[in-house]
């Protein structure tokens, strides 16, 4: 692409933006330059993992990735806890092969590797639809959230622009954020039994009232008389943005903002409606799951096919063991001469041993692989009961706060003109 100075080109053939991929040396010198300036900055390679939605990729890039475990499923109790089941079943079948054949010989191990060969087709399938299922709700879960906080963020922004009463602008934004923080109780309590949500549930509204009135807390606390008026309400977040649609039409009868017919007006009731979408679908993220009957058929695909491996293990080594031992024998006793030993005519037992890790390594590595994504699936597809794969909505929640009280400094204090507001001010 030719620059804007190319004097070869005519002036109607000159380009109308400047070619940015050039060297230092080629910048136009009335453009000023910035000490480093470039458009990226290279991440740390040290490991760096905060919570499930902040962390650095460069580490897992070489073999640093084996020394983070924190927020793995690598870590999970459960998991070793299930290999350990599994080992256990290898031993015992593995001992009732070496005890219960006399005959070694006329076993062939590779025989017990096609056990498992149907089920892990079937397996696969079923545990990639899951595992990708699992992932979208908790991105659509996510991106419900989001949207929310930034309805609530262009809420404030539509309110500060028009300069309406600081007052009414505290209470629709303080409203918005209880929703949110109410949501994310209402997420937390779906893993609770009956009686420990309602336990929380006072907790929580308890909290809220009792939150001091400053300015740290002004986004973020409810009244008395509010909190006894949505004691009864079954959807607290959703229906609390009532509240602040009505709050905006009397805003808009007191000329506080325009009018109702007003595209402005319009605008601040999509905000409104579109968090209310966002409720929603979080809400519907994490209530439709899939269906039971097949979560339910995977689990059992995933346990009998470990089992199967476990015994598939349990079985090679003890026929490989039984066929070692023989061997062995044999080398230093032999019956059709007692008094000379075989010493280097009988071979070692070299396909034995081949069998016992070739097995070993595929009935370890293919089970725990196997329980770690169905488990990897089954907390993805949960992220508010475990914190394998928690959303940091708290950070988000806090952030929020920040924004809204940073918003409205800026609001308040302009570098260089006079804030505006669409309600007359009256005269002194």
């Amino acid at each position: 692409m030719q620059r804007l100075s190319d004097p070869e080109l005519p002036e109607e053939e000159q380009p109308l933006i400047e070619d940015m991929n050039v060297g230092d040396d080629q910048v136009n010198p009335k453009m000023p330059k910035l000490p480093h300036d470039k458009d990226y900055e290279v991440e740390g390679d040290q490991p760096y993992v905060t919570d499930a939605m902040t962390y650095h990729t460069t580490f897992l890039k070489s073999w640093s990735v084996f020394l983070v475990m924190h927020n793995t499923v690598w870590v999970h109790s459960a998991l070793w806890h299930m290999m350990g089941r599994l080992l256990c079943v290898t031993i015992l079948v593995a001992g009732l092969t070496f005890c219960f054949f006399p005959d070694p010989m006329h076993l062939n191990p590779g025989k017990f590797r096609e056990i498992t060969v149907v089920l892990n087709i079937f397996l696969g399938l079923m545990l990639s639809f899951f595992l990708a299922q699992s992932v979208n709700r908790w991105m659509s879960c996510v991106d419900g959230f989001l949207d929310l906080f930034n309805a609530i963020r262009n809420l404030a922004m539509q309110f500060h622009a028009l300069g309406a009463d600081r007052h009414t602008t505290r209470m629709c934004l303080r409203y918005g954020v209880i929703s949110a923080a109410m949501l994310i109780q209402d997420l937390k309590q779906s893993a609770m039994k009956p009686d420990a949500r309602v336990v929380a549930e006072q907790k929580i509204w308890q909290k809220l009232v009792s939150l001091p009135r400053d300015n740290d807390c002004r986004f973020f606390h409810v009244t008395e008389n509010e909190h006894e008026m949505l004691r009864g309400v079954e959807d607290v977040p959703g229906q609390i943005w009532v509240w602040i649609g009505s709050l905006i039409g009397r805003m808009a009868v007191d000329g506080e903002v325009p009018p109702m017919a007003s595209p402005t007006y319009g605008r601040i009731m999509n905000l409104c409606q579109l968090a209310q979408n966002s409720i929603r679908q979080v809400r519907t993220a994490m209530s439709v799951r899939t269906p039971f009957i097949y979560v339910h058929t995977l689990a059992t695909l995933v346990h009998v096919t470990n089992v199967l491996f476990a015994v598939s293990l349990g079985l090679v080594i003890g026929s490989s063991m039984e066929g070692i031992i023989w061997y062995a024998r044999s080398y230093w006793y032999d019956p059709l001469d007692e008094s000379a030993p075989l010493a280097g005519h009988v071979s070692l037992p070299t396909e034995k041993w081949q069998s016992i890790i070739v097995e070993l390594l595929k009935c370890v590595a293919a089970p725990m692989l196997y329980q770690a994504f169905f488990m990897l699936a089954c907390s993805v597809s949960n992220p508010f009961s475990n914190s394998d794969a928690s959303i940091p909505v708290n950070r988000m929640l806090w952030s929020i706060r920040l924004d809204l009280s940073d918003a409205e400094w800026l609001a308040d204090n302009p570098p260089c003109w006079e804030t505006a507001s669409f309600k007359p001010k009256p005269q002194a």
